[in-house]
């Protein structure tokens, strides 16, 4: 290593020192986490691979098949899928490969005020039209979707399982039956809940199933979250080969003589990653994360339940939403901020929202917790 090296090496490790790091437990209102070492390697190892080009790089292309057969046993049959960038650029591909294969001049998405932002800009990139359902920060009512397919006669609904602000889970087979008698498709959001909703419903933790239902068109689940991948790395699954086909676009001057999706050239490290951690983890692996995560969030449920003058939301899955009674959510978020306590909100709520990813421990949670009594205390001093 020459001394520019040293000198480049020793600033980059200056910057990571003033990082905050998953690992203490102050990152508690993102949806990443710690990816796992092996995972770590196996992007790296593949890391000068191109997914975009499956004729240089076939194994690419065997990876993606034996995780598309282990996610079948979970959520049932698909033909096939892609790795995407992420959760968004999943939400987008599904969104513009169902307008296109239903070719029509409506325009029309319906779907609940919780859909993520990602929807929202996708829609607006592709000129379509986005038509919320209110919901109240509670899963959708199918009679209520009935009503809006009926009226507004959308191409598309989307539906999300595990919702950013509260992480609620929308009723995915029901509206599946509305969406297949109506003839519209169905994109179902499980960015943050594909890897967790299946094993609470198995564990008779949770009431609402995800999978492909009759009237699923197209699942979105993010490995990079819950799957402990490095980011970027998500998974779009459809159910006919033909929603692939209608995001590829011909690439005469490469050997695949093709291109799908928003990116040109994709990181083959993504795919070997997600490869690498089904093949360590498998469905009984995630089942065990899961139900962990879960158990965490109920603990800090009642945990915060205890405290006096704070609202706490029960979680289906494992994020955790409250607030203070007489203490407004963003000035509490301003206090623990100053105490290196990264949280994120729910605006629609008004309050404060915690993700109980992989990397948060129990002792984290009692950190977190002494902190903020401490101040709520110091605050109500003031006042």
């Amino acid at each position: 290593m020459n001394i520019r090296e040293v000198e480049v090496l020793k600033k980059l490790l200056e910057y990571w020192n003033e990082t905050p790091k998953h690992s203490d437990g102050s990152i508690l209102g993102s949806m990443t986490t710690i990816p796992h070492p092996l995972a770590q390697y196996a992007y790296n190892l593949f890391i000068h691979t191109n997914y975009a080009d499956t004729r240089i790089f076939p194994v690419l292309k065997e990876f993606e098949e034996q995780v598309f057969n282990g996610l079948r046993e979970i959520y049932g049959f698909f033909e096939t899928g892609l790795v995407t960038s992420g959760g968004s650029e999943s939400n987008f591909l599904a969104i513009l490969a169902a307008y296109r294969l239903r070719n029509t001049s409506e325009k029309i998405v319906v779907a609940p005020d919780t859909v993520h932002v990602s929807v929202v800009k996708s829609c607006d990139i592709l000129s379509i039209k986005l038509v919320k359902i209110p919901v109240n920060s509670e899963p959708v009512d199918p009679l209520l979707v009935e009503d809006y397919v009926r009226k507004y006669k959308p191409f598309l609904i989307i539906v999300t399982a595990g919702t950013t602000e509260r992480g609620v889970v929308d009723p995915v087979k029901e509206v599946g039956e509305i969406a297949s008698m109506y003839n519209v498709f169905l994109h179902v959001d499980a960015a943050y809940g594909g890897l967790i909703v299946p094993f609470l419903y198995k564990r008779g933790l949770l009431k609402k199933n995800l999978g492909f239902f009759d009237g699923v068109s197209s699942i979105t689940v993010d490995f990079h979250k819950n799957g402990l991948t490095p980011i970027p790395s998500s998974l779009l699954l459809f159910r006919n080969s033909k929603f692939r086909e209608a995001v590829t676009f011909p690439n005469n001057y490469s050997l695949s003589g093709y291109t799908f999706g928003i990116l040109g050239t994709r990181p083959g490290g993504s795919v070997a990653s997600i490869w690498t951690m089904w093949m360590l983890y498998g469905s009984d692996g995630f089942e065990k994360q899961a139900l962990e995560m879960y158990e965490n969030a109920i603990y800090l449920y009642e945990e915060l339940s205890k405290l006096k003058d704070i609202i706490v939301y029960k979680p289906e899955l494992p994020i955790v939403v409250f607030k203070h009674k007489y203490i407004h959510y963003k000035s509490l978020l301003s206090k623990l901020l100053e105490k290196g306590f990264y949280l994120y909100t729910s605006p629609s709520l008004e309050a404060l929202r915690i993700v109980v990813m992989p990397h948060i421990k129990r002792e984290h949670l009692n950190r977190f917790i002494m902190v903020l009594r401490e101040v709520i205390e110091k605050i109500n001093e003031y006042e």
